[in-house]
Formats: C-alpha cells, sequence, structure tokens
C-alpha cells in the first residue's frame, strides 16, 4: 500500500528536518515534552532519519505543539510548501477613515500600475527575473491594500476582523 502514497521519501525526510529544527528553535525534546503530550524519546524518533525511524512521523497536534513552542511555523511552512502554497503571516490591518470612493479609486490605481507593468513586461514575451521582482512587489503592496480593505468592509460589516496567526495563500511563488 506504501506506493500508493503521495508523499516522496525526500518530502518525508525534509519532514523529519523540520520537526528537529523546530525542535532546537524550541530548546529540545527534554524541554518541548512539557509543552505536549508526547515525551522526549518520541520527540527524537519523529526527527531520527535512522532506518528503523523511518516511519515515525510526529502527529499533526505535536507539530502545531512544536511549531508554536519554536515561535516560528518550522513544519507548517514546510507542509504548505509540499502542496504548492506558502504561509503569509497576517498582520493585523489597519484601516482609515479615507471616503469609500477615494478607497476604491486608490484600489483602482494600484490595479492599472499592476496590470501595466505585467503588459510592459511580457511586451518581450517573457518576464525576466528583474521585471518578476518588480512585479512581486507590487503585487504585495496591492495584496496589502486589499487587506486594508477586507479589515474595513469586517469591521463595518460587524465582523470585527478575526485574527488567524498564519493563512495559506493559492499560489506558491517561484
Amino acid at each position: 500500500m506504501n506506493d500508493l502514497r503521495k508523499t516522496t521519501g525526500p518530502t518525508r525526510q525534509a519532514l523529519k528536518a523540520a520537526v528537529r529544527r523546530a525542535l532546537t528553535l524550541a530548546g529540545g525534546g527534554d524541554s518541548v515534552q512539557y509543552a505536549t503530550r508526547v515525551k522526549a524519546p518520541a520527540l527524537s524518533r519523529y526527527a531520527s532519519s535512522q532506518e528503523e525511524h523511518q516511519e515515525n512521523h510526529c502527529p499533526i497536534d505535536v507539530a502545531l505543539d512544536l511549531d508554536l513552542e519554536a515561535g516560528q511555523p518550522v513544519i507548517t511552512t514546510l507542509l504548505a510548501k509540499a502542496q504548492g502554497y506558502e504561509l503569509v503571516p497576517t498582520e493585523p490591518a489597519i484601516y482609515t477613515d479615507v471616503p469609500w470612493c477615494a478607497k476604491l479609486g486608490a484600489i483602482a490605481r494600484q490595479d492599472g500600475v499592476l496590470h501595466g507593468m505585467i503588459g510592459e513586461a511580457l511586451a518581450d514575451g517573457q518576464i525576466n527575473a528583474a521585471e518578476a521582482k518588480c512585479i512581486v512587489d507590487e503585487i504585495d503592496r496591492h495584496m496589502d491594500q486589499l487587506r486594508s480593505l477586507r479589515a474595513r468592509v469586517e469591521a463595518e460589516g460587524g465582523q470585527g476582523g478575526s485574527v488567524v496567526p498564519v493563512r495559506m495563500t493559492g499560489e506558491a511563488r517561484s
């Protein structure tokens, strides 16, 4: 049945390495065992690349405990990347009382700038590395504006803008 698995040996080894790194950042298994449901020997097996521990992998709740103790999403980031996603930290979006028409106008201008940059880059039929960097930076600025817009809509709509530690974007960056 192992031949039906979607994960590969290298991916599973990378997971073990991520567990190892999270353990190190969190202070080691002897310390971390008190912040999760498993003891240090089990944590060691989850991180071990030795042949006898190849099939011992970290349960998802323990992986979350390790990432939280490490202070960063080490394991979660690898899980997202293995599926073609990237994690993006969410920051509390700050919105202003700029009139709606001005806010929407700014977003439309930003959208036009982005489309223009992509069009210029594609004039020769391809996007080079320098153009890609500029476009990605512009996309990031646009996303910041959209997050701010979302926060305002949620606040005005009574949702209050729930805070989530991280979110996954649907497209992985190359």
